[in-house]
């Protein structure tokens, strides 16, 4: 199961991202995250499959349609697979270096 740590305008989401993690999220989609959070660092995931990847992705459509900005930081290794995958790089963002 996921779990979401509110930390000013960034949120850190950890452990498993998975279909029935999302499945027991989904109701609370809208509300998971502070209205004035930036940013969904996501170093911590241990394992997403694509279900979580389109959850992501979904909480990134719900702050555009409030006219706001959400970035997918900090990319857990095993997330990293996913969005080369994909070619998702335009809604996950890397840190300077």
């Amino acid at each position: 199961m996921a779990s979401f740590e509110q930390q000013g305008i960034i949120c850190a989401i950890s452990g498993r991202l998975d279909q029935e993690a999302v499945i027991s999220l989904w109701n609370d989609r809208r509300c998971l995250l502070d209205a004035d959070t930036a940013f969904l660092q996501l170093a911590n995931i241990e394992y997403c499959d694509s279900a979580g990847v389109a959850f992501l992705l979904e909480l990134v459509s719900i702050f555009a349609e409030k006219g706001a900005s959400l970035k997918l930081i900090s990319a857990s290794e095993q997330l990293k697979k996913f969005i080369v995958l994909y070619d998702l790089n335009d809604f996950f963002y890397e840190e300077a270096q």
